[in-house]
């Protein structure tokens, strides 16, 4: 049976046939077996959804409970214009922006000083660190070529070339 044929059914117990498709539903349903036993499920489903709904007993008419939403809304449409701010807030609005555009503007031009190039090297200090003991390391900054070379060696190699000369003079 395809959903078509289950909707049709289903339209059937609720009432919302026309006379004409409820006829051709009756003679299909004595012809089926297999819709009767569908039927049958959809008429008990129904009865046990319908015996579980709470009825829900509003303690003022409906009429009445509208007419409040009504009063609602209306009232809500009326309500007064706000009075027009004060002279602080109105100041407020103004400085606001105007002190955001002027930090804009200081940190803008700081920004342009600090990097011109025209200042000493002290702004554009490098620190190298070097955590191991086998390692050391040489560092240079060029301002007018912007450049910085760091020059890593094996500290090992030069131990033993500074301990080469001592052991010629310790034979001695």
């Amino acid at each position: 049976m395809n959903q078509e044929s289950e909707l049709k059914l289903q339209a059937y117990l609720d009432g919302e046939l026309t006379n004409r498709e409820a006829r051709q539903v009756t003679h299909w349903l004595a012809e089926d077996h297999q819709a009767q036993l569908l039927l049958a499920e959809l008429e008990m489903t129904n009865g046990a959804l319908a015996g579980g709904e709470p009825e829900l007993n509003l303690p003022e008419s409906r009429e009445f409970y509208w007419s409040k939403i009504q009063r609602a809304i209306l009232s809500a449409e009326q309500v007064q214009p706000k009075p027009a701010p004060g002279f602080l807030v109105a100041w407020r609005k103004l400085l606001a922006p105007l002190a955001g555009a002027a930090l804009v503007t200081f940190l803008t031009v700081y920004t342009f000083r600090m990097y011109d190039g025209t200042e000493d090297t002290k702004h554009h200090l490098a620190v190298v660190e070097n955590l191991s003991e086998h390692t050391g390391a040489y560092s240079f900054r060029s301002q007018s070529e912007n450049m910085f070379v760091v020059w890593v060696y094996d500290r090992t190699a030069e131990a033993d070339q500074e301990s080469e000369p001592k052991d010629e003079l310790q034979e001695k």
